[in-house]
């Protein structure tokens, strides 16, 4: 039996269940963790900003698993291991592909700064707790791989390549959020050709990393690289993105002051434990908790007597968002700062919840001090005039160099 699933980015994706480890997959997806992916938008609050931004995570869990699928293939002739090796590790790079965005919660990347939890956290709880049927499934085909997956997205799995293809400096969960964020959003940022930039990788097994070739190899990964930099710079990082975030943050910081001093009518259970404790939330408490469980309760606290809240989930409900105003120096910051105070004392309104800062960085590519131990950190071009064989990309390419050294940091007066 084969299951075909019809991407607007990469066409049709087959996995055919007479394969072990496609059957595995098709288990895997159908399975109640990664379902609830279908209802968390994939660009948290960006659809306020880009109507068309309606796609979920669960659409790019499997784009990314099919790039996983595709950069493997690139590679498997170059591994040098037994094929009894190479099929596990092809299982454990498909697999943590597919898995890697289920800790999400609601508005995906909105919704951590609500908790102050990275959504990684969430994902290895759910591929480990034996109740999840995530965790039963591959436990069913096989003893440890729960484990094993785990750790190759935690880089702590000792073949490094493998934690590479899927979190990396060039990896299938990028290449894909690139493609169909830029799809979603209608703007044509963050395209590049994907072929291209796969036919460039390569794996160099003396230091367990993945490499790109020079030459034509480099330009491709620079076109990769200037298109991350544009969906930051025009799409992620857009001030009315930016504005809609804080405005989602203002709202929660509102909810779990009043659940302290227990002055907020409509909690339901779920949603109090998703916000009181956090990272100590149960992984089934937490799978409960999607977009829809959130709107469902902006739309009653419209109705709370305390008016900061009901004006915060109006204002979310209708589209009022806030505005992010750019300064760049503290004059201009408290120029626009003493304004809108003026402005808010006016309206009586509170601005611990109307009024915020904050800077944002929109560098596409950055690396930590790359040595011998750790190659994965940064993108390495194979280069035979380099000791080691490899050479950091920027010290190859004047446009990464650019990228690495500028200063993309950008500054907002967040407020109505």
């Amino acid at each position: 039996m084969s299951r075909t699933y019809r991407d607007p980015i990469h066409s049709e994706i087959n996995l055919n269940s007479n394969n072990e480890i496609e059957k595995l997959l098709i288990e895997l997806i159908d399975s109640r963790e990664m379902q609830r992916l279908r209802w968390i938008r994939q660009l948290g609050t960006g659809w306020f900003t880009y109507h068309g931004a309606e796609a979920s995570r669960f659409q790019h869990s499997i784009g990314t698993m099919h790039v996983a699928r595709k950069m493997f293939k690139q590679l498997e002739d170059k591994i040098e291991a037994s094929e009894e090796e190479i099929e596990e590790f092809r299982l454990l790079v498909l697999v943590a592909a597919l898995l890697h965005d289920l800790g999400h919660g609601p508005f995906s990347h909105s919704c951590e700064d609500v908790l102050d939890v990275k959504h990684e956290f969430f994902t290895h709880k759910v591929i480990l707790d034996k109740r999840t049927e995530v965790n039963q499934i591959l436990s069913k085909h096989s003893a440890k791989l729960a484990e094993k997956v785990s750790a190759v997205l935690k880089k702590t799995y000792p073949v490094k390549f493998l934690s590479s293809i899927v979190s990396g400096q060039i990896d299938c969960d990028r290449f894909d959020y690139l493609l169909r964020d830029s799809h979603f959003t209608g703007t044509n940022y963050g395209n590049f050709d994907l072929a291209r930039v796969i036919s460039s990788i390569t794996l160099n097994n003396e230091h367990d990393c993945l490499s790109v070739f020079e030459g034509k190899g480099t330009l491709a990964v620079e076109d990769y690289l200037y298109a991350r930099y544009s969906m930051y710079l025009q799409v992620y990082l857009h001030k009315k993105c930016i504005a809609s975030d804080i405005m989602f943050k203002k709202l929660f910081e509102r909810v779990k002051l009043l659940l302290k001093s227990k002055k907020i009518a409509f909690l339901e259970q779920s949603m109090f434990n998703w916000l009181s404790k956090q990272g100590n939330m149960d992984t089934l408490d937490f799978i409960e908790i999607d977009d829809s469980m959130v709107w469902h309760h902006i739309k009653h606290w419209r109705k709370e007597k305390d008016t900061v809240l009901r004006d915060l989930s109006h204002r979310f409900l209708n589209r009022k968002l806030f505005k992010a105003t750019k300064y760049e120096t503290e004059e201009e910051f408290n120029k626009l700062k003493e304004e809108k105070l003026k402005y808010l004392k006016s309206k009586d309104l509170n601005p611990e919840y109307y009024l915020d800062k904050i800077t944002v960085a929109s560098r596409p590519y950055g690396f930590y001090n790359p040595d011998t131990t750790d190659f994965y950190k940064a993108i390495f071009v194979e280069n035979k005039k380099s000791a080691s064989g490899l050479k950091e990309i920027s010290e190859l390419s004047h446009i990464v160099k650019t990228m690495v050294d500028h200063d993309f940091r950008t500054r907002y007066l967040v407020s109505i």
